[in-house]
């Protein structure tokens, strides 16, 4: 599914390196932008959660929740 500005999304917890960055949950998506320093065309969500700052996080790991 398409994820667009404004959606409510879920996502997973993601690790790096073995250490958690990202606790799962659920945020709105504020921002859609191209993954500059990859070589693919995917999309990076940035994601703003209640209480928390902005993260980014590619698409593809987002669950739209509530249109």
């Amino acid at each position: 599914m398409k994820v667009n500005v404004g959606d409510k999304v879920s996502y997973e917890d993601t690790y790096a390196a073995g250490i958690k960055m990202v606790s799962a949950g659920v945020g709105k998506v504020v921002e859609l932008k191209p993954d500059v320093c990859g070589k693919s065309n995917k999309l990076i969500a940035v994601i703003k959660q209640h209480g928390h700052e902005p993260f980014e996080m590619f698409t593809n790991g987002l669950e739209v929740v509530d249109r």
